[in-house]
């Protein structure tokens, strides 16, 4: 099983380079032609400056620059639309403020494309990410061009930041042109902050459109079983160290419950994840010179939060690695000591092992479809005694199925 392990490990790299990031959408030139194929479809921290585009998917790439493409779409997850604005220049990160006291209201014009969040029959919604901030932008139908939705923060005076949310203000006063019947919450804009989400719940309002939530969700939780494979192993000054003892493996069944955080769910290349495995074993350690024998029952929950990379990343099938750290819950039983040969009742054994323990854990595998998982772990020698003289050391691997769900 370790050796399959570690092929796997040196297969997924070279998956990679075929790997493909093209999903199917259309792009717009400036002579208002549409171009249909397939886009490259990825989750920039910051807004695009260009469009990868193919007109079959394994066709050579066409790069559109800013200037050539008035927008494109990749269908199902996103689209931009090319836009000239005003982009402040004032940053909202109390730890990169500047430490002049007062507002910050310089600004820049620009081409940028804009990613739409919303587009409706009295106003739309975009987003602009640069190296500064994220910025929210609005269109009524009467407007020829976006507005920034401002919010400033600020040093109003040294050692105190101020917050100014004027975007509330802006959506109040559209607010008041567009929907009929205000309610107290929709007067009261308080509650409303400066994040994709809420300014989506606003718009709809004043678009006559219901919220539709989102089909990409970034939590998703699993279930699964396997085959796992523990080994123990005394080092230092003990008979059992000896080089010639023998440890037994155990081959148990596992059970795995799991969650997954997924940061930027379109593409999902980057999981945080968090499982707890049940391990069992029935374990003999003997060294035959010595006619002496060691076993013990164990039984072994391991917490582990890992970070999974997606290498090969399609719609269809993911191939992935991955480490953690294990935190091991474990109780023994039938603590055994006792000659090879023995008859009758062998004595307690006078070693006692660590209830609590830790052990690194490398992983790899592959999702099928988004739903079945293949996976492979490997938990490397975690020490479950604290004695000065010799130590006993406990190694795993697993192969196992999951099942996701979101």
């Amino acid at each position: 099983m370790k050796r399959s392990l570690s092929i796997l490990f040196w297969v997924i790299p070279f998956l990679s380079i075929a790997q493909t990031s093209y999903r199917s959408g259309y792009l717009i030139t400036n002579s208002q032609d549409t171009l249909r194929g397939f886009i490259s479809f990825k989750e920039e921290s910051e807004n695009p400056t260009a469009v990868y585009y193919r007109p079959e998917l394994n066709a050579k790439t066409q790069v559109f620059p800013l200037k050539d493409c008035k927008a494109y779409v990749v269908e199902n997850f996103y689209s931009y639309r090319r836009e000239t604005v005003s982009i402040s220049r004032s940053n909202d990160d109390i730890n990169k403020l500047s430490t002049l006291l007062g507002l910050d209201s310089s600004s820049k014009k620009e081409e940028v494309f804009l990613r739409i969040l919303q587009s409706g029959e009295n106003v739309s919604l975009f987003m602009y990410t640069d190296d500064i901030k994220s910025r929210f932008y609005i269109q009524s139908k009467e407007d020829p061009t976006p507005v920034e939705l401002i919010r400033n923060v600020f040093y109003k005076e040294r050692g105190v930041v101020s917050t100014e949310n004027k975007f509330q203000v802006q959506l109040y006063l559209l607010m008041q042109k567009y929907k009929k019947n205000l309610t107290p919450k929709d007067i009261n804009l308080e509650w409303v902050g400066y994040n994709a989400n809420d300014l989506i719940k606003v718009v709809s309002k004043m678009n006559n459109q219901s919220v539709v939530e989102s089909r990409v969700k970034d939590i998703r939780f699993f279930i699964g079983g396997g085959l796992s494979t523990s080994s123990f192993a005394y080092k230092g000054s003990h008979p059992l160290a000896n080089a010639i003892a023998e440890s037994k493996k155990s081959y148990k069944p596992m059970i795995t419950i799991g969650v997954d955080y997924i940061p930027k769910p379109l593409i999902g290349k980057m999981v945080y994840r968090v499982d707890a495995t049940l391990f069992l074993s029935k374990n003999e350690i003997t060294q035959k010179l010595a006619d002496l024998k060691h076993s013990f029952d164990e039984l072994t929950v391991a917490i582990t939060p890992q970070v999974i990379y997606n290498i090969y990343n399609s719609n269809s099938i993911k191939f992935y690695a991955g480490a953690g750290v294990a935190a091991n819950f474990s109780s023994y039983s039938n603590n055994l000591m006792s000659a090879l040969n023995e008859e009758g009742n062998p004595k307690k054994n006078d070693v006692d092992f660590s209830a609590f323990s830790f052990s690194p854990k490398i992983t790899a595998g592959f999702v099928i479809n988004k739903k079945i998982e293949f996976s492979g772990g490997y938990y490397l020698k975690g020490r479950i005694t604290d004695y000065q003289a010799f130590k006993v050391d406990v190694s795993r691997l697993s192969i196992g199925v999951n099942y996701l769900i979101k």
